[in-house]
């Protein structure tokens, strides 16, 4: 690939969402609500289903849960044990990628990017030289019966990213309008931290690695229009999240 094919992949990679797991999605919702975030059902995908939290420029925060809270224990029961973990030394895979989501502890888990046609990424990232899984299809049933399709791709090592192409319009996926508008102003994702370096960058986003974060964690920052700051998870709840809404430059000074 020339120089400047490589640019031009690099310009039109986006971040498109990150996965927060949780163990009770009607739970998680309400934190958020409480809070002041719009939060949109997302519907059911096999065994999980989602909601979104959606901000002005598309970006979103993914809430996904098991839809049973048996196999949830019964996935970090085994999790713990460190089967999941042996089985990815063996095969990495997608699937193995999704077991870790589901067998994990409860937080921000994974970022997703979006920007580029995967069939013409190839076997290997021409940004990273990092080996990609196969492509798999996926689908999902919305509350309204609406079916949306997309194709995933991820990183072979799970410490980075996975990617994401639309099959059905993208606004079937990331609703628009009013699931973009909540009511504590918030706007956009400004930064995300993360505790490694993420190989590949995003122009929508700033990335940066933050070695004083524990192993596994990432933390947000939400850019909000009101002059207001918040912790929303500020206890151990979520104990490698970090997210915090934070008041636009041009309505506060100092920040």
């Amino acid at each position: 690939m020339s120089c400047l094919h490589l640019t031009l992949w690099r310009l039109a990679l986006l971040l498109d969402h990150l996965v927060l797991f949780v163990d009770d999605l009607p739970k998680a919702i309400a934190r958020f609500e409480s809070h002041g975030f719009t939060v949109t059902p997302g519907g059911t995908n096999g065994p999980t289903h989602n909601a979104l939290i959606v901000f002005s420029d598309g970006t979103y925060i993914e809430l996904i849960s098991l839809q049973s809270s048996r196999i949830r224990f019964l996935m970090r029961l085994i999790g713990r044990i460190g089967v999941f973990a042996l089985h990815g030394q063996f095969k990495k895979d997608l699937q193995t990628r999704l077991l870790q989501w589901m067998s994990g502890p409860e937080g921000l888990i994974d970022l997703c990017f979006r920007g580029a046609d995967l069939t013409t990424i190839g076997q290997t990232s021409p940004l990273t030289g990092i080996h990609l899984t196969d492509p798999v299809k996926f689908k999902r049933h919305r509350p309204d019966g609406v079916v949306v399709e997309w194709t995933l791709r991820g990183s072979q090592d799970s410490r980075q990213p996975f990617y994401i192409q639309d099959s059905t319009p993208i606004e079937y996926r990331i609703p628009t309008g009013s699931a973009r508008v909540h009511k504590n102003g918030a706007q956009r994702l400004l930064e995300v931290h993360t505790s490694h370096a993420i190989e590949v960058s995003a122009s929508n986003v700033s990335i940066e690695e933050d070695p004083g974060l524990p192993a596994g964690s990432m933390r947000l920052i939400i850019v909000s229009e009101r002059d207001e700051t918040d912790h929303i998870f500020d206890d151990d709840s979520l104990s490698n999240s970090n997210i915090k809404l934070v008041p636009s430059p041009s309505t506060s000074i100092g920040m």
